[in-house]
């Protein structure tokens, strides 16, 4: 049992949170000020420190619905309001996309740096000064904690993260579209611009300590800056593939890619991406609250999502959806007071410039 996966599991799962909410605060073209205030927030309560020194301690992988717990709560302290369809349909697009990075990802190397693809994208995401900072201070934790690992080690834990979400299986639009995932849920692996070629070389590599690596075998930079070499971990909704996918011909044939553009509806053409309703106004607070729904034939599409409502009676499902969004938005209303008494009682700004490897060595 792998004691090194909690972090692989966070740490990639909120960036795929992250990039999801910007993209469509974005999309909806909401002003600069709010879009901001929203990823400010919920980045800071991301890498805040008291959670930062859970999840890096050596421990036995958590549940997904502990996972799921932290997250939504996290998501929660920001202006922005989710009901509970669209949290479901949030959280499966992001294990989804967490589950296919690790599937293909060729080598413990590439774990890593798919890891740091992420935590770069936190850094690009925010303006506060002090929140850069621990970002700073998370790549240190990274390095600290995968570096001492050998290759054998770190694959261990990639492997078990898997088993963790073997049993999500949903279809994604954007992957579809991609060729890179099947209609029966399972992942393409196309050649591209990385590849360790672990399993080849792991009577050579198994052994050695992921900071010992030889230097034939160094491919991707560790560096706070450093460029990264795999997609894995970027951004997804905003990259071109035709640039890292070696030979882009293999991609989902042109006509099956129309159908999936018309099974969308035509909705989000440049991504085809979450469909929500932004700009709800929240007459109980003198903040104006943002409310994301994600529709069932976006992004995420489970088998069972057409016995979830009736299209032919379209009164009652607003209906429906009215009732869900007031009593859903009062629980979270409760949540964000507990959530944010727990990571934000501390001040943002990070005086001296806070060590959060020393705090997680106190921890420990």
């Amino acid at each position: 049992m792998s004691l090194h996966c909690n972090p692989l599991i966070y740490l990639n799962m909120g960036g795929e949170m992250l990039y999801v909410l910007q993209q469509r605060l974005k999309a909806q073209k909401i002003n600069t000020r709010k879009t901001t205030t929203v990823m400010d927030e919920i980045t800071a309560a991301l890498v805040h420190p008291k959670i930062l020194s859970t999840i890096f301690n050596d421990a036995p992988i958590s549940s997904l619905s502990w996972m799921r717990s932290t997250l939504e709560n996290i998501a929660l302290c920001s202006i922005m309001r989710l009901d509970a369809d669209s949290m479901n349909k949030l959280f499966d697009l992001m294990m989804m996309m967490v589950k296919y990075q690790l599937s293909v990802a060729t080598g413990p190397r590439e774990v890593v740096l798919l890891t740091m693809n992420h935590v770069d994208s936190f850094r690009n995401m925010v303006t506060r000064s002090g929140t850069h900072e621990r970002i700073a201070v998370v790549h240190e934790m990274i390095i600290k904690k995968y570096g001492k690992l050998t290759y054998d080690e770190i694959w261990q834990a990639r492997n078990e993260c898997l088993d963790l979400l073997c049993g999500i299986n949903v279809r994604v639009s954007i992957l579809l579209k991609l060729g890179l995932q099947n209609e029966d849920t399972t992942f393409n692996n196309h050649p591209r611009n990385y590849n360790e070629k672990f399993e080849s070389k792991r009577d050579e590599l198994g052994a050695i300590k992921l900071v010992d690596t030889p230097q034939a075998h160094r491919v991707g930079s560790f560096q706070l800056l450093g460029d990264r070499v795999t997609f894995l971990g970027k951004n997804i909704y905003t990259m071109n593939f035709t640039f890292v996918i070696s030979k882009p011909q293999q991609l989902m044939p042109t006509k099956s890619r129309d159908k999936l553009f018309v099974k969308d509806k035509g909705t989000k053409a440049e991504l085809g991406m979450l469909a929500m309703q932004l700009g709800t106004e929240d007459t109980s607070s003198s903040t104006r609250t943002f409310s994301l729904d994600l529709f069932d034939d976006i992004d995420v599409k489970t088998d069972d999502d057409t016995e979830k409502s009736d299209p032919k009676d379209p009164a009652a499902n607003q209906n429906n959806e009215n009732n869900d969004k007031i009593n859903t938005n009062d629980d979270y209303k409760n949540k964000l007071e507990n959530i944010c008494s727990d990571f934000l009682t501390t001040e943002d700004k990070i005086d001296n410039k806070l060590n959060l490897l020393q705090l997680l060595d106190e921890a420990n």
